[in-house]
């Protein structure tokens, strides 16, 4: 760990999960699913074979996949964003326990957030043109929001929303896994989709599940997260560019009094308990700025690091508490 900036939460060690003697190391699986990899890494006795833990990880994501991509012509938010308006859907629990996160956020940052910007990412050059209701969606805001979700499994279409679940719905997918991993019995394990992560338990040795953080700044050094019992996902601009109009312009739509006092934000990191809202807040962290993300950030006491590619980066002050 020498010259990594070490971040171990202040509750690492007091957890409800102990360490199993009989345990022991060595199993990961790794794959592709929702246009990138995850990997499952745990510890357990022998007995659990690997065919089983990848069919019921496969399993799951297929569950996702079919109800949350706008990727797919037939998924249920597809067949939502081709609602004419006054229609609805039937949709599933995942669907359903998604979409109250987002707009949660959505209402929490302020509508930094909003899982009715489909239309507007896809403008920016992102996403999947004509698969739903194509870049025309352009409704989007809280009086949007109250139309969607009246009842807990039916959704309903506004007119002219065209809804973007990709910044949660990942982070769900990986919450999920957590849960398919307890379902066969294990409690020490750390498994990711595309850098997003959730552990439960430590190693057999007591030490935690260590998670880099990528690093946008070559000159700093590596971040590196003591990650037992919490989920972390990062959003950011440092991977997803396109140019338009001689500007650089990324997948994440600025809120319209963004603000950053260093000029250059990559990306904005979130340790949560749940990681499907350490995406969301991710997400709308960075979407926000600096200025307003810390001062936010520090109201919810939420754990965040904010990385740049100009300056050092810097923490809220409850992760400030757990920098080593």
């Amino acid at each position: 760990m020498s010259g990594a900036n070490l971040i171990i939460p202040d509750d690492f060690g007091r957890g409800d999960i102990t360490p199993r003697p009989d345990a022991f190391m060595g199993q990961r699986l790794t794959g592709e699913t929702m246009g990138t990899t995850w990997s499952a890494s745990w510890c357990a006795a022998p007995g659990l074979s690997e065919e089983r833990v990848k069919a019921a990880l496969e399993a799951n994501f297929a569950a996702i996949i079919s109800s949350m991509s706008p990727w797919e012509p037939a998924s249920l938010i597809s067949q939502f964003n081709r609602l004419p308006r006054g229609g609805s859907l039937a949709i599933d629990t995942a669907f359903a326990e998604v979409m109250a996160m987002a707009l949660e956020v959505a209402d929490a940052s302020g509508g930094a957030f909003d899982p009715c910007l489909g239309g507007a990412v896809m403008r920016r050059g992102f996403g999947p043109a004509g698969i739903g209701a194509g870049q025309e969606g352009r409704a989007h805001g809280p009086a949007v929001w109250s139309q969607l979700l009246p009842e807990p499994v039916r959704l309903y279409q506004p007119g002219g929303v065209t809804l973007d679940l990709n910044a949660v719905a990942k982070g769900y997918a990986v919450d999920q896994m957590g849960r398919v991993l307890e379902g066969l019995g294990l409690t020490q394990f750390l498994v990711e989709i595309g850098g997003e992560f959730t552990a439960r338990g430590v190693k057999p040795d007591r030490s935690p599940w260590w998670v880099d953080l990528e690093n946008p700044s070559p000159q700093e050094a590596p971040w590196r997260l003591a990650l037992v019992g919490h989920g972390v996902a990062t959003s950011g601009d440092y991977r997803q560019q396109v140019v338009q109009n001689c500007l650089k312009v990324s997948h994440i739509v600025p809120a319209m009094t963004r603000q950053c006092s260093q000029l250059d934000l990559a990306c904005v990191t979130v340790v949560h308990d749940n990681c499907a809202l350490a995406d969301a807040w991710a997400t709308a962290l960075f979407a926000m700025g600096d200025t307003a993300s810390l001062t936010l950030a520090n109201r919810l006491n939420l754990p965040i690091l904010l990385q740049y590619r100009d300056a050092p980066a810097r923490a809220s002050t409850l992760m400030s508490g757990w920098l080593i």
